[in-house]
């Protein structure tokens, strides 16, 4: 192998296992009313603008967060013994490269929170 081929793989393999190390669950640093919206628009954003209202201590004690959906009419298709079944939809707060991001797990979207600031869930 040519001296610059290996510097170039060497220096490339460095990226890779970089890259790796800097996604991790996260938990909110300072948890507030502010980071609370942050997190409310982020996540309605990612439920198609649904509104949604969370706790001022949500990603405080764990990087998941699962919401429910609110039942719709009773006329609906998933219906199980007369009981509308409401999905369920799950969040994970992640720490990539020094920044907030959710994701949505059911789609694995993502979105970064801006004003916000993490650490890495222990």
């Amino acid at each position: 192998m040519k001296p610059n081929t290996l510097i170039i793989t060497w220096m490339l393999m460095g990226c890779v296992t970089k890259d790796t190390n800097l996604l991790s669950e996260a938990l909110l640093e300072h948890p507030s009313m502010e980071s609370r919206q942050a997190m409310e628009v982020v996540i309605g954003e990612m439920l198609k603008g649904r509104p949604i209202k969370l706790a001022d201590t949500v990603f405080s004690k764990k990087s998941r967060l699962t919401v429910e959906r609110r039942q719709s009419a009773p006329n609906s298709n998933n219906v199980l013994n007369g009981r509308e079944i409401p999905a369920i939809d799950s969040f994970t707060l992640f720490l990539n490269n020094g920044q907030c991001m959710i994701r949505h797990n059911q789609t694995g979207q993502t979105r970064f929170v801006e004003n916000v600031k993490c650490i890495t869930n222990p």
